[in-house]
């Protein structure tokens, strides 16, 4: 799929909209694949991951089928530097816990950590996501 995308990008660049319509309809299907999580240890997030757990989750979401494209810009949004502001500092994550509950989460496999897809969560406030979404890593606490 993603070698047709780029060679109708390079054939033709006045096409951007089927192209993006068609990365969007990837990254659904993606996402649908994906198995809902339960977080239960919301304190056992890790704002701040290290570049090796960083690799360890871009390296699951890859294997996951997650199109490249958007496996860059989630791994982007796996720090809290890149965070909306609902969740950006530890203050404002202690003050919007009780919402916590209200995201669909769905489980990268084999790790500690979760997607927030923007797609899923369109019930939250915009303060607390991301497009396409975010990344949470977590010390334990996923089902």
């Amino acid at each position: 799929m993603q070698e047709c995308i780029r060679a109708v990008r390079l054939a033709n660049p006045s096409v951007p909209a089927v192209v993006e319509s068609l990365e969007q309809d990837e990254t659904i299907r993606w996402a649908n694949s994906l198995q809902r999580a339960r977080v239960t240890r919301w304190g056992g997030m890790i704002s701040t991951p290290d570049s090796v757990l960083q690799t360890m989750v871009r390296r699951a979401l890859s294997e996951s089928g997650c199109p490249p494209h958007v496996t860059a810009e989630l791994m982007e949004n796996a720090h809290e530097r890149r965070w909306p502001t609902g969740l950006s500092t530890l203050e404002t994550r202690q003050s919007n816990r009780r919402y916590y509950e209200n995201y669909v989460c769905k489980r990268i496999p084999g790790k500690q950590a979760v997607v927030v897809m923007a797609i899923d969560n369109p019930h939250m406030n915009d303060d607390m996501v991301l497009e396409p979404g975010l990344v949470m890593i977590f010390a334990h606490g996923i089902e």
